[in-house]
């Protein structure tokens, strides 16, 4: 037996993921075939109708088979996630829909997180070989391209990977029809192989929404009556159809192991024949192209046929294909030396999962894989091995579990797929030895970050880390988890942080997030838009008897860092800061020549600190004596430059030690100024917030201050120390201060902005003068400006750098008016350091600033099965035309019920939206019930000005489900059920409902009325007279009005006499009724409220029809006034994506919503009518938030004229 050296073959499975029936992952997968289950079941009836369209024994025109094997859910889309439009996912092929959720995940698997392969040389390969949406659906929408390349174009479905992930490398479909997939991961191979691409994503996808190809093979003798493959059985009788999405990361194995990727398994080689004329009929398989195939790749991957010690076969189990797939193999084993020494042992998939037919080949790949990482061999199903036997000793059917008991080194497998194209292809896998976990380099509390793309994901993701934490995580180091879920997974909107030294800490944290219940040792938050980093160094105030101690004991960069400035602080005054620290002495925190240097030591290594572990600070800031630790930060000053400002600086400070004091009042700067202009002792000495300023000065005009703001009632604190910096009482130490900081040189200057709080602006380091020093002292310290400032300009997270939080307050007061900043603290005397500290990385990480999580966590990143991503889906699906509903369904347009025109008659604020009315005529017509119940309305408000409304009704008696589709692809849902007719009132109760109307409205005058509420009526109104009181109107109406439509839409027109000043949408009705029309004139009486009633009356009080239970909604106008302009400018984008003005996240960009390029050409032209402003195409699609680019045409000259 050969033994390829591994380096052989050079491409490695790193991760995988699938939607396959009965399976959700590829954990579920194995389960299921490893405890040899059969997932196939008989077609759901939200596929198609079988019974109509099945029979035994076969009939032309219909299949044998009502089975196969199906997917628990091709409907649901997480479409916001990849930023795709309720309209155009609506469009899209499932297929596309559940590829994109499958590859993510596979990502997820294989720990690489889908950012960092952006604009890389990734390839994509799919195999895809049916797409039958469209026909089924009508998705394609006649020449609209979104529906075109949504579900007709297959090509579309890898470009589809590639632009959701931004990947550069080639992107293509194969389709050999059965042997798509596996054909795709041998050009992936080849791609791999050339350099053509870096990483490569393989996928087959297969979605079974048609009886057609059922019925084709069906009359071809080809599908199994009762719907099992038995694969090598003498009862084999055919194949059933199946449904598969499965996706592979491949990547070479040398650069796996660079990146530290593991890998699941190797492809050592493959290749691809066709038939030929093999066999004299193209659709019959060949012996010689299958054996050609399986010998050619064990050339390519250096093995004989003999060395494989399993073969996953095509397996379908029809009649011609198992013998010839048997004697193919039988055939390749012994062309090989030794070949019939030991029987080659084979299985298929197919008898667990049915035949999936594009996805087939990588299905079976899949089970290769997981054979060779579990050493076990999955039972066939159905068949009896004896029979395989008879017919070739040389092979095995495997129908019981088994160990795969590898021969050499590695475990080897085949993989066969076949064409009914003739083409062939076989790939040879090899295991990989498990790689030994990385050992556990740090103890105690753990930081575990997470991250969504929406607040329900977040939450759903939070509970399935607390129940994996609680089971099978617990096999896992926890920091092993936090590690692979920091490093291995993309950092997205919606974030979370959790701290905990157990799992069930952690765990317990997690649950309470998922219930939206506050808990001390997590926090979650929406990340802002990419902010900075700002690193805030505070002067006195934080230290504490302990402070550092928990540092220096459990973080090795703390602990050298204080190392570096002890001995910069040593070589200036003589004495240790390490020392003090750990035995203080009496006082040490309160004189300044001690405490000063202190804090400056722990700032400075704190920073250094947050910078090993991956937070780099964009720019740094220091209050008073906190600038000498940002200025060495910032890079502007030597760690030695930095600790001869601090100790020279405090050391001279007790000169004045007693003579001053300092007050905090709650005041602004100005106004603290102005109130004490009178005490020449005394200035404002620090601006820390709009209403936080620090006054200074003689400790005698200090206290008289301090009375007077007392008895003005204005908040008023002293502040604990001896000394009055920032005031005149400094004026005396400047000259010497100058002096002894002559000599300290500031450094080049660095690639970190440093923030003056002298200046209130950034200086360059070359302006760090001994002048520059003196002013720090003397100068008022201008926080307040220097901050405001600066969230003025783009989003900052601000990190207070301190043993406890001095500045937080004040920095989160300054960024009030900016809530995309924020400030965080990173230690608290109240809680232990290292915990804390993990708390502040998880804020920054929360509020979005950049965390370097490689740097954080150092060492291999270990491989963790974490839960996969939990999809914020919804129902994506394309109403059918009627041609193909089964009886079950029904499809009506409004141009088939006569409504067109009725519909497009009224105008409301400019547009002409479908009234509600239509959709119960259209349910009236389905059901041919005249009384229904229980409706509910939800969805798009749709227009049919540009084309027809197609409503597909889905009946389940009593119920029913309306989807009504516009042309644009907006939707409304209407529910309800059939009632069982408690009939009408006798009498409408005209006169009573006459006497409580004292207003009246003649024909005309209610026209009037209803253009001033921007209601026009292109064919009249119908209303000859009417009458209004208190919540109550009557009209008389004109003959003419148009069936059961035309009579309650007239009920519901009345009701605009009183209403307020505004429009209603209809959202509820709890019954109504048609009665006998009448054919003249008729009255109606409607009553509004909390729940309204409409009348339908004919002229002698009789009730004709009626609407009890109707609930109302306030709908924004379509030509609202300059102040509505956000809720017009989303109600428009809503129009375009298809969705609802409440979706609309103004805080997102219209590209991340879903905007494409042909929506914004129909949305630029509605915004021009909004904002009287011109926009481009370009404008609508720019990576700017959507509530800014409104700010921006809003603010253009043409829309104030305009306005």
């Amino acid at each position: 037996m050969s033994n390829p050296e591994f380096t052989a073959a050079p491409i490695g499975v790193v991760g995988m993921s699938c939607r396959l029936p009965g399976a959700d992952s590829t954990a579920e997968f194995w389960r299921l075939i490893s405890e040899n289950i059969d997932a196939v079941t008989e077609v759901p009836a939200d596929r198609f109708d079988v019974s109509a369209h099945c029979a035994q024994p076969p009939v032309p025109g219909k299949t044998n088979s009502r089975y196969g094997g199906f997917l628990r859910d091709i409907r649901g889309f997480d479409a916001g996630f990849f930023r795709i439009s309720p309209r155009e996912a609506n469009l899209m092929d499932p297929q596309q829909r559940l590829l994109l959720q499958v590859v993510w995940e596979a990502l997820e698997d294989a720990g690489i997180p889908p950012a960092t392969l952006a604009g890389s040389n990734t390839g994509v390969f799919v195999g895809q070989a049916t797409a039958d949406y469209a026909a089924v659906t009508g998705a394609d929408a006649g020449s609209d391209v979104l529906g075109m390349s949504g579900s007709v174009l297959r090509a579309v479905t890898a470009g589809r990977v590639s632009h959701a992930f931004d990947f550069r490398g080639p992107s293509l479909v194969v389709d050999t029809a059965c042997s798509s997939s596996l054909v795709a991961v041998h050009q992936a191979r080849l791609s791999l192989v050339t350099g053509e691409s870096d990483v490569a994503i393989v996928a087959g996808t297969n979605v079974v929404l048609s009886p057609a190809d059922a019925i084709s093979y069906a009359q071809g003798g080809m599908l199994s009556p009762d719907g099992r493959c038995k694969f090598g059985a003498a009862e084999a009788d055919g194949f059933v159809r199946s449904e598969g999405i499965v996706a592979m990361v491949l990547k070479r194995t040398g650069d796996a192991r660079r990146d530290g990727d593991r890998v699941r398994a190797a492809l050592l080689g493959s290749a691809v024949t066709n038939d030929g004329d093999g066999d004299g009929l193209m659709l019959k398989p060949a012996k010689a192209g299958q054996s050609a195939a399986l010998r050619a790749a064990c050339r390519t991957a250096g093995v004989t046929p003999a060395d494989l010690d399993y073969v996953e076969a095509h397996g379908t189990g029809t009649v011609a294909g198992d013998g010839v797939e048997l004697a193919a193999l039988a055939e390749a084993r012994a062309g090989a030396p030794n070949g019939a020494s030991v029987p080659l042992r084979i299985g298929s998939v197919k008898t667990n999962v049915g035949h999936t037919e594009a996805a087939a080949g990588i299905t079976g790949l899949a089970k290769a894989v997981l054979v060779a990482e579990h050493g076990l061999i999955p039972a066939s199903l159905h068949a009896d091995p004896a029979t395989v036997r008879d017919r070739q000793p040389a092979l095995e059917l495997v129908t019981e579990n088994q160990p795969l008991n590898p021969r050499g080194e590695h475990a080897l497998a085949g993989v066969s797929s076949f064409g009914i194209s003739g083409t062939n292809a076989h790939v040879v896998v090899a295991g990989v030895p498990a790689e030994e976990p990385p050992a556990v380099g740090t103890t105690g509390p753990q930081l575990l970050v997470l991250s969504a793309k929406s607040e329900n994901s977040l939450r759903a993701l939070a509970s399935a880390y607390a129940d994996f934490l609680g089971d099978t995580g617990k096999r896992y180091p926890l920091a092993h988890i936090c590690h692979a879920a920091a490093t291995g997974r993309d950092a997205l909107d919606h974030r979370l942080w959790a701290v905990g030294e157990t799992h069930d800490e952690l765990a317990a944290h997690l649950r309470a997030c998922a219930r939206d219940e506050p808990t001390p040792g997590a926090g979650r938050q929406r990340a802002g838009r990419s902010p900075r980093v700002g690193f805030v160094f505070p002067g006195q105030g934080g230290q504490w008897a302990g402070m550092a101690r928990r540092l220096l004991e459990t973080a090795p960069g703390f602990r050298a860092a204080m190392r570096r400035c002890d001995d910069a602080v040593r070589a200036e005054l003589g004495w240790s800061v390490l020392e003090r620290l750990r035995d203080p002495r009496p006082g040490d925190l309160t004189r300044v020549e001690v405490a000063q240097p202190l804090l400056w030591a722990y700032e400075a290594a704190l920073a250094d600190l947050l910078r090993a572990r991956g937070i780099e600070p964009d720019l740094c800031l220091g209050h008073s004596m906190g600038e000498a630790a940002a200025a060495y930060t910032a890079g502007a000053l030597s760690l030695a430059g930095s600790a001869a400002v601090i100790c020279r600086r405090s050391r001279l400070m007790t000169r004045v030690s007693g003579a001053g004091r300092m007050l905090a009042v709650e005041l602004p700067a100005d106004t603290a100024a102005e109130l004490t202009a009178d005490e020449h002792e005394v200035c404002v000495a620090a601006e820390n917030a709009p209403r936080a300023t620090v006054l200074s000065g003689a400790a005698a005009a200090i206290e008289r201050v301090a009375a007077r703001f007392d008895d003005r009632g204005v908040f008023a604190r002293p502040v604990k120390v001896d000394v009055a910096s920032h005031s005149p009482l400094m004026d005396e130490l400047l000259p010497d201060l100058r002096g002894q900081l002559d000599d300290v040189e500031p450094a080049p200057a660095g690639e970190t902005t440093l923030l003056s709080t002298v200046r209130a602006r950034p200086v360059d380091s070359a302006e760090l003068t001994a002048g520059y020093w003196a002013d720090n002292l003397r100068a008022p310290v201008r926080l307040a400006s220097a901050v405001t400032r600066l969230a003025a300009d783009e989003p900052w997270v601000l990190v207070e750098l301190s043993p406890h939080p001095v500045l937080l307050g004040a920095l989160r007061d300054c960024l009030g008016e900016h809530p995309d900043s924020t400030a965080v603290a990173t230690l608290s005397r109240r809680e232990p350091e290292d915990r804390a500290l993990l708390k502040a990385v998880g804020a920054v990480f929360a509020a979005g600033g950049a965390v370097d999580w490689t740097r954080f966590h150092r060492g291999p990143r270990p491989h963790v099965p974490l839960p996969h991503y939990p999809w914020d889906t919804t129902e994506h699906w394309a109403a059918a035309p009627a041609r193909q509903r089964s009886a079950g369904h029904r499809t009506v347009t409004l141009g088939e019920l006569g409504l067109l025109d009725a519909c497009r008659a009224t105008e409301v604020d400019g547009a002409r939206p479908v009234p509600a009315v239509a959709y119960l005529a259209a349910a009236w017509h389905v059901t041919g019930a005249s009384a229904l119940r229980g409706l509910r309305f939800a969805g798009d408000m749709l227009s049919c000005v540009d084309g027809d409304v197609t409503v597909a009704a889905q009946l389940a008696a009593p119920g029913f489900t309306l989807t009504a589709t516009g042309p644009d692809g907006a939707a409304c849902r209407v529910t309800g059920s059939v009632a069982g007719g408690a009939g009408l009132p006798a009498d409408g109760g005209l006169d009573a409902a006459l006497d409580a109307c004292p207003d009246f409205l003649s024909g005309g005058g209610f026209v009037e009325l209803a253009v001033r509420r921007g209601h026009r009526f292109a064919a009249g109104s119908g209303v000859r007279r009417l009458w209004r009181g208190d919540g109550v109107v009557v009209a008389q109406h004109e003959a003419g009005a148009d069936g059961r439509f035309g009579v309650f839409e007239a009920a519901l027109r009345t009701m605009l006499a009183i209403w307020p000043d505004t429009s209603y949408a209809m959202t509820a009705v709890e019954e109504v009724t048609a009665g006998e029309l009448p054919e003249g004139e008729f009255w109606t009486v409607a009553r509004f409220g909390d729940r309204s009633e409409l009348l339908v009356v004919h002229p002698d009080g009789r009730v004709a029809g009626a609407m009890h239970g109707v609930e109302f909604v306030p709908v924004t106008k379509i030509a609202a006034p300059a102040g509505d302009v956000r809720e017009v400018f989303a109600r428009a984008v809503a129009q375009v994506l298809g969705t609802t003005p409440g979706a609309v996240d103004l805080r997102r960009s219209l590209r991340d919503l879903g905007l494409d390029s042909i929506m914004a050409t129909q949305l630029r032209r509605a915004l021009a009518a909004v904002t009287g402003a011109p926009v481009s195409a370009a404008d609508l699609l720019a990576p700017v938030r959507a509530d800014e680019l409104l700010a921006r045409l809003t603010a253009a000259p043409e829309h104030r004229s305009a306005a």
